[in-house]
């Protein structure tokens, strides 16, 4: 029997050493040392991989000299494509050496810039950077991520510049900074906000208003509070006017103020709002002074007195926000839940917060002038139920915590229950009596 022929790594087709050249530096976190490492195999790959400058678009500049100078090879070689550019600046760059050859690479590469992520936590880095940002051609530039993490937080607020006003930008995402008042910048094509306090910054404050005005094509807007309570200021210089944002489907509350979500709902209008994902409530309800800026029962009173809520019928995110809660707080919040958002239709809860479920039943007995009269009419709900079957009086308890309000829930609309189950510590059925509450909900759906 013959040996079978060996095929030569040069006698390969060039599409497939292309292909090679792709797969090897596809997700990849050092992807130009990656591709450095490919092109040495031999002289077909070298010369594929240096002349398909699409390969060498994404590139990451740190405070090291090597960084530059693989930065200023993808510059040369991507050719005229747009680009994509990591900043990695965990340390203070040294003055003499690295910030020359980290400035003189970002200049290069400034004007095909198309997504630009900043990861910094440094102040003097940041200062460099906004300089640049304030002074360089960023024609290209549609997506931009910013995360100031400085740990040894001095108390003073940092911003980063928007290039070009804002005008080309489509995504945003700034995390422990601000940027200068919004209304300097022009912003009709952003899609995507996001506005985080970061991990060290306890309090953000923010004139939202500017912002809401100038950004009317928002589909997708985020405040997350990270360690801290996020808040704003959503009055300055606009005196109580109504606001309205036309292309909005979803907006997200994570660990933010409650008062900050009332003031929110109650003054933007949002045709399209299709999902409102937030955590249950933060412990807090003061600022860092002590000073209470938020009561629940007043806010609730307001809602009911002038009950005109501009929310169209759309779904509701509840996520677990990693405190334990009491029964008072929690069903403070959720009498507030059921009167900033009347027209639910749809619910998706963390298992942790089943008694959510109980506080709702227990609120359509009630008939007191204070609360309010609309209650949902949730047709579809999906509970993420991470609980482990071996411990039995831990499954006992939440099959008793779900039967016990489903009746319920499907006298008032209830269609479909999903169940999001962890299959890593569960059974694909478990000891769940699935035929039991089908007979509840009508359908049942398990997922992983």
């Amino acid at each position: 029997m013959s040996q079978a022929p060996v095929s030569k790594f040069d006698a390969l087709p060039s599409e497939l050493s292309l292909l090679v050249a792709r797969l090897s530096i596809a997700g990849s976190v050092h992807k130009v040392q990656d591709l450095i490492r490919v092109s040495s195999i031999n002289a077909q790959m070298r010369s594929i991989t240096v002349n398909t400058s699409d390969l060498w678009t994404e590139f990451t500049l740190s405070d090291s000299s090597s960084s530059h100078k693989l930065g200023g090879l993808c510059v040369c070689r991507s050719g005229d494509h747009v680009l994509d550019l990591i900043i990695s600046l965990p340390r203070p760059m040294d003055q003499e050496e690295g910030v020359p050859g980290f400035v003189k690479c970002f200049k290069s590469a400034a004007s095909r810039i198309s997504r630009l992520s900043i990861h910094t936590y440094d102040p003097l880095s940041l200062d460099i950077i906004n300089t640049l940002l304030h002074t360089e051609n960023f024609s290209m530039l549609r997506d931009i991520h910013v995360d100031y993490d400085y740990e040894q937080y001095d108390g003073f607020v940092r911003f980063i510049s928007l290039p070009s006003g804002g005008a080309g930008l489509h995504s945003a995402s700034l995390v422990g900074v601000q940027t200068q008042p919004w209304f300097q910048f022009s912003l009709g094509n952003l899609t995507y906000l996001h506005l985080g306090t970061g991990e060290h910054c306890r309090w953000t404050r923010v004139a939202i208003a500017p912002l809401l005005q100038a950004a009317t094509s928002l589909q997708e807007l985020h405040f997350v509070g990270d360690r801290g309570v996020f808040h704003t200021v959503m009055d300055e210089g606009f005196g109580g006017i109504q606001l309205t944002l036309p292309a909005l489907r979803c907006v997200r509350f994570v660990n933010a103020a409650p008062g900050f979500i009332f003031t929110f709902l109650r003054r933007v209008t949002a045709p399209l709002l299709e999902e409102v994902d937030t955590t249950a409530p933060p412990h807090r309800t003061h600022n860092e002074e002590g000073r209470e800026i938020f009561e629940w029962f007043g806010a609730v009173f307001n809602i009911v007195r002038n009950p005109a809520v501009a929310l169209p019928p759309h779904s509701l995110k509840l996520r677990e926000g990693g405190v334990e809660y009491r029964d008072e707080d929690m069903l403070h919040f959720v009498i507030f839940l059921v009167a900033i958002f009347p027209n639910i239709t749809s619910l998706e809860i963390d298992g942790e917060l089943l008694y959510v479920l109980h506080f709702l039943v227990e609120l359509e007995g009630c008939q007191a002038a204070s609360l309010p009269r609309q209650r949902w009419m949730i047709e579809k709900l999906k509970i993420h139920g991470l609980f482990d079957q071996e411990v039995e009086g831990e499954h006992g308890d939440f099959v008793e915590d779900l039967t016990r309000t489903l009746g319920a829930l499907k006298k008032k609309g209830l269609k479909e229950l999903r169940l999001i189950v962890d299959r890593s510590i569960q059974p694909s059925l478990g000891r769940v009596d699935v035929e039991a509450l089908k007979e509840l909900v009508g359908e049942l759906i398990l997922d992983d």
